[in-house]
């Protein structure tokens, strides 16, 4: 469903080639769908059609302006059926995904931005069509290229929520919330397989993003460690110094505008085995850019878990960039490249026992405002290699997509995580850090079978103009940069190629907690 109020109905199905789509919509006048760049009316490729007096009228077209879409000489949109039924006007059309039609957009693997409309009654002729109106008309985020998650639910799943306990959201700009969880004990192993985000109504645009994670099963964690609830990343007596490692192993994780995540049906996330102490970490961030007071929130996420084991325990690894002020964006760049690694040396320590590698079945991309693609990617014997590319990311929109063929990463191979970010409309440098008006670079790959592998992440140190012995890198590599003439098309492409060559420090964590190396 495309609308709030359940007006547009789409389905689609698609191979290698081509996609057919069926719209089933509550009129009896004009259907239009299309593609958008930005989930504008314009510049779009769209089709308009209606069913008048039994013939059905269908036409590829393309929009460039705030008046009737323009029909394509070439007819690359072609329909398949068309009728009128119980109310509704139901078109069933086809196109392959790229076309050779310059005003026609290729539909590629990740975020599609669909726009749509309808008008209660049929245009006179083809080129009369009466608008649509400001109400009849919307856009609306989709993964057309990734396969459908099997909805179905075990009998025996058993429910546990993690959820914020009546938090005060502070009239802060960004507030990170951590409040730690005991699982019930379980008296064998069992498998979660699914979870999805429960945010209290009315609070949608306070909850950013949400994070579960599992905490080293090496630790004994006492009921008081466990009693307080507190702000994340503050230094202060009620963030125990045992939970800090818990943050090498994300278990679940969710962010704005995305939806429930089923695992596949042979894979599981173990609860309950020799690994797991039970002990879990909500961590929620809130975004208050308005400082709105009095916000009382109990959004969280909830998970299914089963007795029932199935074939495969599965896992999350973090990879991309670590969280830090050393992620520089500067103003001025239509697009620039940030880029997080997880080394040869990493992965052959990590993934060293398993000739036959890990299956990555799913990717979940995160970025901040200025994010503009998301590409995860390995190194293989000099060669790079998709796992997985979003070409036209969305803050608004941080879905898990299933991959149509598990990608394979082995041991020796270099993990890259590249966000593309545009801040050609900002005047001041971008750094990486909690805050939405800050930056990410991650990648969480969902992989099978699980191995002792939470976290392959990394940080640049721009020795290019800072060595070891300075103080306050942050600090001294923002005074540096603050001096650039960031108009100049020179300097721009002079900062991209030292971001691309500099060292990076990474982090190559088991679940047990991680250390930094030099690259």
């Amino acid at each position: 469903v495309l609308d709030s109020n359940g007006v547009f109905e789409l389905f689609w199905k698609y191979n290698n080639t081509h996609i057919t789509f069926e719209a089933h919509v509550k009129t009896l006048g004009y259907v239009g769908f299309g593609l958008s760049p930005h989930g504008q009316m314009f510049p779009a490729d769209v089709v308009i059609g209606w069913v008048k007096d039994g013939t059905v009228h269908f036409k590829d077209r393309h929009s460039t302006g705030h008046y009737e879409p323009i029909i394509d000489k070439s007819q690359d949109w072609i329909l398949l059926s068309g009728k009128e039924e119980n109310g509704k006007t139901i078109l069933k059309f086809v196109r392959k995904l790229r076309t050779c039609d310059k005003d026609d957009r290729s539909i590629e693997e990740g975020t599609t931005k669909v726009i749509f409309s309808w008008h209660p009654e049929d245009p006179q002729h083809e080129t009369g069509l009466p608008f649509h109106g400001d109400s009849n008309k919307g856009a609306k985020n989709l993964l057309l290229l990734s396969p459908a998650q099997h909805r179905h639910l075990p009998a025996d799943a058993i429910k546990f929520d993690f959820v914020n306990k009546q938090t005060l959201i502070p009239n802060k700009d960004t507030y990170y919330h951590c409040t730690p969880y005991r699982l019930p004990k379980l008296d064998k192993k069992h498998h979660m397989v699914m979870f999805e985000p429960t945010i209290e109504k009315g609070h949608e645009d306070f909850v950013h993003h949400i994070i579960v994670y599992k905490c080293p099963a090496h630790v004994n964690y006492t009921d008081a460690m466990l009693a307080n609830e507190y702000e994340c990343y503050a230094n202060d007596y009620k963030h125990p110094m045992e939970l800090r490692d818990c943050t090498s192993s994300a278990f679940l994780a969710w962010a704005v505008g995305g939806g429930p995540m089923y695992m596949p049906e042979k894979v599981g996330f173990p609860l309950g085995d020799d690994d797991d102490s039970g002990v879990f970490i909500l961590e929620t961030h809130y975004n208050n850019p308005t400082l709105k007071s009095g916000v009382i929130d109990s959004s969280g996420l909830r998970m299914y878990y089963t007795p029932t084991l199935r074939k495969i325990d599965g896992d999350t690894l973090y990879t991309g960039l670590a969280v830090y002020e050393m992620q520089v964006i500067p103003p001025g760049y239509p697009k620039f490249a940030s880029t997080g690694y997880c080394s040869s040396e990493c992965t052959s320590k990590r993934l060293g026992h398993l000739p036959e590698g890990i299956h990555v079945f799913a990717v979940f991309p995160h970025s901040h405002l200025l994010g503009h693609a998301v590409r995860n990617r390995i190194v293989r014997n000099g060669e790079e290699l998709m796992i997985n590319d979003d070409e036209n990311y969305d803050f608004d929109y941080q879905e898990a997509r299933l991959m149509n063929k598990e990608f394979i990463i082995k041991a020796g191979d270099t993990i890259k995580t590249q966000c593309i970010y545009k801040s050609d409309d900002k005047d001041h440098i971008t750094v990486g850090g909690i805050s939405t008006r800050q930056e990410m670079c991650i990648g969480f790959l969902m992989y099978y079978p699980k191995v002792d592998f939470g976290i392959c992440a990394s940080i640049p140190q721009y020795n290019q103009y800072l060595d070891d012995k300075t103080q306050h890198k942050p600090a001294k590599l923002r005074e540096l940069l603050n001096a650039r003439d960031w108009k100049n098309e020179t300097v721009r492409a002079e900062f991209q190629k030292v971001t691309d060559e500099t060292m990076h420090v990474m982090s190559c964590g088991s679940h047990q907690g991680y250390k930094m190396v030099s690259f």
